[in-house]
């Protein structure tokens, strides 16, 4: 019966633990008759299990690596006498993290306590084991010799409460076996569905973290998701051909579930704290909301939602804008009686108003903006209710426009967020949220897509998502694919430091603001779309990307600012508002076709022109209010004075100066991939040098002339400028149109370039760790797929100073201390640092990525009781000048 009931025992303990299936929920076809009996004896009887059995206890399943925590054995009671408990405690990686044994004396007592010391964790499998032996009598004096085992499974959460270092994840999922190839490729985490009640042990067994994939697309992405049977976009494909068959229908406009559909919202809202409830303990790297989420499919213009829903609040919040109805019907030119009867208009019906007042639909826009981005704050809020320090983002993110992509809106509710770089999107949410978690997938491979994870890494980006759906990285016998070999290197180049120096650095840009603006969107999108008609509704997402004269304007505003030498910002039209320009000290204001401004956009930006500031714009910026409705003038005509239409005219205003550019700058994020469109740039960076804006670094080509389609990436780290030079060809080339466009062969080819840098200062070559000493000019051979990457200090920077233990015993933790033998300019050092035995094989799980503030930090390697004695050797590269230091210490 003891047997028995010990096995019962153990297996409660374990359902418990791992969370795969709760107390009350034990399916009663997964054991046969003699084990359900014991369970149901164990849950009857709970507090008489004692009698029988002996347990393991912990505080918790899930525990912090920050300090010991109290451990219990508990036995049977009513005895006394002596005993020992032996102890090990084992981790996935096969170390003997602890083990030691205990002399006991027991005088009617049930507990053992015990402490282990999380701070020697390295896995987050743990398991502890534990055998009590025991001697002596019971209460009647009859003798009591126990012989007892028990075991526990934990898990030491990982020590990550930031995004710091660099993350290549792999999505599709491989055997435990295959998973341990992998990580040698340097990819060092994966995915794992959010909804799934189970933990996922290939890859758990090889100690890799993962990011909690679509837990509810069902809603955020309800008409583009995976079925097995149909297209992808099949809900909205009917929606779609519902309105065909008839336009005057407003079901075809009810999304389903509406965003703002309290029931869905409550169901979504519980699903999203059960997932982190289950997948907190093992600090996923971000909880995905869903995969190519939208207001419908993708970034297409549709007129969602006309539910009921969706209309009722959408009143109540038009109430809150406005304040009255009447300031509603003169805004709309509309004469409702009742807010109850207040209904928007539909896209075709908006093209019909002959007065080019598209009010009662562009609000109606924003409002399904307003929808999404609250839809996306729910779900971020319900995860931080159990897990408060998680990333929140969503996968497939589109280019800013339809869909409820107002990136102004949405980095307020997500704090991660893997995009396609689709209209500078990228830039946008940079910009707007630095604290923003960025990845990109790469889909591809050959040298463009190599250049592209080094561009992405450049432009802010803290992460990469792999998608392998043809299984490159790893042939079917695990050996390396063709994937896999051609990206090892550079993807172990990301993960050993660079990676992380750029992410604990901050990007840095010149003064230069662009307007981001989404009711100018709204607008020159009814004014591009309208003379189409009825069309709009059969466009798909791809032709809102491909065929976008707004997104295409700014698009080359960028490439043409980047190809001066200089970076900017985007600044939204709300923070213009909220005086934005002014109080970051911007010099200059792009406004690319920015044709709806609100009063008080107007009022900063005349402000800002008086005081000093240079606006820059083309079409007729502020023509429309903030709603859509076009005014009896410009609301910026005395700050730009009279304009030409056949040439760029300046006016000055106050203190400060506006240009209107009547150039073709629409055309020249495709010029340049032909080499072409040098006039446009070289009035650009005229105008911007006119407000005092110039290349702190210029680069120049051969010829000495600027060198156009380089991009220079400034990042500061303290006092150290940390400096990237990439080709800048164009990332979608395939969508510039016609054929002579689709080619980067302009970028193709290795250049050679001259960097004059402000000042003389020590130039430390941060890819070949090498020191090229004071320098004025550096001669830089750029390969057209890899960045060049350099760390610029005014003064020497000081040399890495090791402090390692002389010896230590196995068992115990040695701690690494890490200085530098001078003052250091730098704010954080990026150390990396390898770990071998004396036989010479690296340890990876002793190695790793160490932040040092002030340039001080230190190293700790819990020596297992298991590891090998003998001299091992401790190696610390400082990412920033490439130095590196050894020192040895003995194992016993």
């Amino acid at each position: 019966m003891r047997a028995n009931v010990s096995r019962g025992t153990a297996v409660v303990r374990k359902l418990f633990i791992f969370g795969q299936v709760s107390p009350r929920r034990v399916p009663a076809n997964r054991y046969n008759r003699t084990q359900m009996r014991t369970v149901f004896l164990v849950l009857a009887v709970y507090g008489a299990t004692a009698a029988f059995g002996a347990e393991l206890i912990l505080p918790s399943t899930a525990l912090e690596r920050t300090g010991p925590v109290h451990a219990i054995f508990r036995t049977p009671p009513f005895a006394t006498g002596t005993g020992q408990l032996s102890i090990a405690w084992t981790d996935v990686y096969g170390r003997v993290v602890d083990q030691r044994v205990i002399p006991v004396e027991m005088n009617d007592e049930t507990d053992i306590g015990f402490d282990i010391d999380l701070r020697r964790a390295e896995a987050m499998q743990n398991e502890i084991r534990a055998h009590f032996v025991f001697d002596g009598h019971n209460k009647k004096g009859a003798p009591d010799h126990r012989d007892q085992n028990a075991e526990l499974s934990f898990v030491a959460k990982p020590p990550v409460h930031s995004w710091w270092d660099y993350a290549i994840i792999m999505w599709q999922n491989y055997s435990p076996e295959h998973v341990a190839k992998l990580k040698a490729l340097g990819i060092n985490g994966s995915q794992y569905v959010g909804r799934n009640r189970s933990i996922p042990d290939f890859l758990v067994k090889n100690d890799l973290r993962w990011y909690a994939e679509n837990i509810a697309t069902d809603f955020y992405s309800a008409y583009h998701h995976y079925y097995p049977d149909r297209d992808n976009g099949w809900e909205f494909k009917q929606a779609r051909a519902a309105h065909q068959q008839d336009p005057h229908s407003l079901e075809p406009f009810k999304r389903h579930p509406s965003l703002t559909d309290a029931a869905w919202l409550k169901k979504i809202h519980d699903r999203l704290v059960e997932s982190a409830a289950y997948f907190s303990p093992y600090r996923p790297f971000f909880y995905s909301l869903g995969d190519e989420t939208g207001i419908a499919e993708l970034e297409a213009a549709w007129d969602f939602d006309f539910s009921d829903e969706s209309l009722v609040p959408m009143r109540e919040w038009l109430r809150q804008q406005y304040g009255t109805l009447a300031a509603l019907n003169r805004q709309w030119g509309s004469n409702f009686a009742t807010w109850n009867q207040v209904m928007p208009m539909t896209t075709d019906e908006a093209m019909k108003r002959s007065d080019d007042n598209f009010s009662a639909w562009a609000d109606f826009k924003e409002w399904m903006d307003v929808c999404y981005a609250n839809a996306l704050k729910m779900g971020t809020d319900a995860i931080h209710s159990v897990d408060p320090e998680a990333y929140v983002g969503i996968g497939g993110g589109q280019m800013p426009g339809w869909g409820g992509y107002d990136y102004s809106r949405m980095v307020k509710s997500l704090t991660a967020i893997e995009p396609y770089d689709i209209g500078n999107n990228i830039e946008i949410i940079r910009s707007l949220n630095p604290e923003m978690a960025v990845l990109t997938t790469a889909f591809a491979h050959g040298p463009w897509e190599k250049h592209r994870v080094w561009f992405e890494l450049l432009h802010g980006n803290c992460g990469l998502i792999l998608w392998d759906e043809k299984s490159e990285y790893l042939n079917r016998d695990g050996s390396v694919g063709e994937r896999g070999r051609e990206t090892a290197a550079y993807y172990n180049e990301l993960r050993n430091g660079i990676g992380a120096l750029l992410i604990n650095s901050q990007r840095q840009s010149d003064p230069i603001a662009i307007h981001y603006s989404q009711p100018s969107l709204r607008v020159e999108w009814m004014l591009e779309s309208r003379p189409r008609g009825a069309a709009w509704a059969t466009r798909s997402a791809m032709a809102e990307r491909t065929d976008n004269n707004f997104l295409r304007l700014r698009e080359s505003w960028c490439r043409s600012i980047e190809d001066a030498g200089l970076q900017y910002n985007f600044v939204s039209y709300g923070q213009v508002e909220e005086g934005e320009l002014l109080r970051r000290g911007y010099r200059v204001l792009v406004l690319p076709h920015s044709s709806a401004l609100s009063a008080s956009e107007a009022q900063q930006i005349r402000a800002f022109v008086a005081q000093g500031g240079v606006v820059i714009a083309d079409g007729d910026p502020g023509a429309y209010d903030e709603h859509g409705r076009k005014l009896q003038e410009g609301q910026l005509i005395d700050v730009f004075g009279k304009t030409s239409e056949s040439e760029t005219t300046e006016h000055a205003f106050g203190q400060g100066m506006a240009f209107h550019v009547v150039t073709n700058l629409l055309d020249y994020h495709r010029d340049r991939v032909l080499g072409k469109g040098i006039e446009t740039r070289d009035l650009v960076a005229r105008m911007l040098k006119r407000a005092g804006v110039a290349p702190a670094f210029s680069v120049a080509g051969e010829d000495g002339k600027p060198a156009s389609g380089v991009e220079l990436h400034q990042f500061r780290n303290g006092d150290v400028t940390i400096l990237g030079l990439l080709s800048n060809p164009d990332l979608r080339v395939d969508e510039l149109g016609p054929p002579d466009f689709r080619s980067n062969e302009h970028f193709a080819r290795a250049r050679s370039l001259k960097v004059t840098m402000p000042e003389q200062m020590f130039v430390y070559d941060v890819r070949t760790s090498s020191f090229a000493g004071p320098k004025r000019e550096l001669s830089v051979q750029l390969d057209p797929y890899e960045p060049v990457i350099y760390a610029l200090s005014h003064r020497k920077m000081p040399d890495i100073v090791l402090h390692p233990p002389d010896r230590i015993a196995r068992g115990t933790t040695a701690s690494v201390g890490v200085s530098f033998d001078g003052h250091t300019p730098a704010t954080t050092h990026i150390l990396h640092v390898e770990v071998t035995d004396p036989s010479g094989h690296p340890l990876p799980f002793y190695s790793g990525n160490l932040r040092a503030p002030s340039g001080r930090a230190a190293w700790a390697i819990p020596v297992a009781y298991n590891d090998p004695t003998g001299k091992w050797t401790v190696e610390v590269k400082d990412l920033l000048t490439g130095r590196t230091q050894s020192a040895a210490f003995e194992i016993f």
